[in-house]
């Protein structure tokens, strides 16, 4: 089996995988369980040995992310339920004033995306930015543009699925990913609500049904304040780094030892589940929607993440079988290519084509962790390339796309020319600077 031939059908699987998202509209655990197997059986692979590294890839990812998805999905669907989320966003408009409102949707949508999925952010923000339109003047455009910056610190920050998978795959520790994570989310949130306020003069029929009913802030205690609102986003956050910062500045002291248990990922965001139940929730201790049907909910919308990520794990298995990343890692290093620009690039590829920057964060992931070494970059560098590649762009084969659309009575050039372009510019932004990070030797 010659060289060209491995890249080759590695370059085969992966645009059939994509093919079949983007194209054949399968779902994309099908569609990488399929993909999987094709490279399994093109490179050789005896068929007697093909079930059981399917299962070893996707057990040995799956034990890394599964916990830390849920959790992260029942903190989200927490803060949901209890309005903390419309309460958040209420308090940062005021903070800003109505002269800043972009400012302050941008700021929320950029601390919730990183525990709530990014369509959730549109579902429970677009009825607020309505009734904000309406008394501001601003465009409906601007406000969808910037709702977006949900998905840059989605893609860039743990506990969301895709940066779990990348910094799981590559081995680097969530403390580490998730302060860089959000210092490198910063740019994109500069640029995203700068480009959204070239939109605010460009009106747009309002959605009705939202006007004077912000929807979900029927659920929302309207006595909760910002710090209560706030904490059990930022606790989990405080308590990884902290386990990190511990763990190397005093290393064999109590306090480290401490924060070994508290500051693991499980375990903070456990308390962060449990501190969003204790403050926002009211008769938590009887209610039976918080006992029962918040984690059924959890648990439903973990599902897909966790299968998705864990069968990224299983084509790398089969990828690091093969000798693929090997080769095209030599092949790249020939042709005189910076080697950062590999990760990025895959990332951008794979969320373009397919619409998910989860599939795109993990495929970059698989592909890339057995070629770092030859690559010459390190995990932290390869991490923060593919998470910044794939935020952009939304267009028409994103889910997300058309639910903001929908619900923002955009029309398809409306939506591209606000959805499209803030996140196109969120990732340039983000990719620009990680280049940087990279180029000035930091990272």
């Amino acid at each position: 089996m010659t060289s060209t031939y491995v890249f080759v059908v590695l370059i085969v699987s992966v645009g059939a995988l994509v093919f079949m998202v983007s194209k054949l509209k399968f779902h994309a655990v099908l569609a990488l369980y399929l993909a999987s197997l094709m490279l399994a059986l093109l490179v050789g692979t005896p068929i007697e040995k093909i079930p059981k590294m399917i299962n070893t890839g996707f057990g040995n990812t799956c034990k890394s992310v599964a916990l830390v998805i849920f959790l992260g999905s029942l903190l989200g669907i927490i803060l949901n339920k209890t309005g903390a989320i419309v309460k958040l966003t209420d308090s940062l408009v005021k903070f800003f004033g109505k002269k800043k409102v972009l400012w302050a949707i941008g700021t929320s949508c950029c601390i919730l995306g990183i525990p709530v999925f990014p369509d959730t952010v549109s579902l429970l923000v677009i009825p607020l930015c309505t009734n904000l339109a309406k008394k501001t003047g601003i465009s409906m455009m601007a406000f969808a543009s910037v709702i977006q910056i949900s998905i840059t610190t989605s893609s860039l920050v743990p506990p969301t699925p895709g940066p779990v998978a990348a910094a799981a795959a590559l081995g680097l520790p969530l403390g580490v990913a998730i302060p860089w994570g959000i210092l490198v989310a910063i740019p994109g949130l500069l640029a995203t609500v700068l480009y959204a306020n070239t939109l605010k003069d460009k009106q747009v029929p309002l959605n009705e049904a939202f006007l004077e009913d912000t929807a979900n802030s029927t659920t929302a205690d309207l006595s909760m304040g910002f710090v209560r609102a706030i904490t059990p986003v930022l606790l989990p956050v405080v308590l990884i780094i902290l386990q990190t910062v511990s763990g190397v500045m005093m290393p064999k002291s109590s306090f480290a030892k401490v924060m070994t248990f508290i500051g693991d990922p499980l375990s903070a965001l456990f308390i962060g589940c449990f501190s969003a139940v204790f403050l926002q929730a009211r008769n938590w201790v009887h209610n039976l929607d918080i006992r029962d049907k918040w984690i059924n909910s959890a648990v439903l919308d973990c599902a897909g993440p966790v299968f998705i990520t864990a069968l990224g794990g299983s084509l790398a298995a089969f990828i690091k079988s093969a000798g693929a990343a090997k080769i095209l890692a030599e092949s790249i290093v020939a042709a005189h290519i910076p080697g950062i620009f590999v990760p990025m690039l895959i990332g951008f590829m794979i969320r373009t084509a397919t619409g998910s920057n989860t599939l795109g964060v993990a495929t970059a992931a698989a592909l890339c962790e057995p070629m770092l070494d030859i690559l010459g970059i390190s995990k932290l560098a390869a991490f923060l390339a593919m998470c910044s590649g794939a935020i952009a762009f939304s267009h028409a084969n994103s889910s997300g796309f058309w639910l903001t659309c929908s619900l923002s009575k955009l029309n398809f050039n409306q939506g591209f020319r606000a959805i499209g372009g803030s996140t196109a510019l969120s990732g340039l932004a983000t990719s620009i600077f990680t280049l940087i990070l990279y180029f000035a030797g930091i990272i």
